[in-house]
């Protein structure tokens, strides 16, 4: 096991990575938990924070309990 550790992490080359997507991913319209919307356009006076983090369904659970959050989305790269 601890043979797969031996190398540090280090970003895939173009030619490792993954390809991404022909087409946009489909959204839901609501948020599941919060019941708001996914996308713009949102309410005036809101700011966006992006957030990086390691288990980010997680840390996302937690954005949901903070007075002042409207809504959250879990992405794999910063839009």
């Amino acid at each position: 096991m601890f043979q797969m550790l031996r190398h540090k992490t280090r970003m895939p080359s173009t030619e490792d990575a993954l390809p991404g997507r022909s087409e946009r991913m489909r959204v839901p319209d609501k948020h599941y938990v919060l019941g708001t919307p996914l996308e713009p356009p949102f309410p005036d006076g809101l700011e966006r924070a992006v957030f990086g983090m390691g288990c980010f369904w997680g840390a996302e659970r937690g954005f949901w309990e903070l007075d002042g959050v409207y809504t959250t989305a879990v992405a794999m790269r910063a839009a």
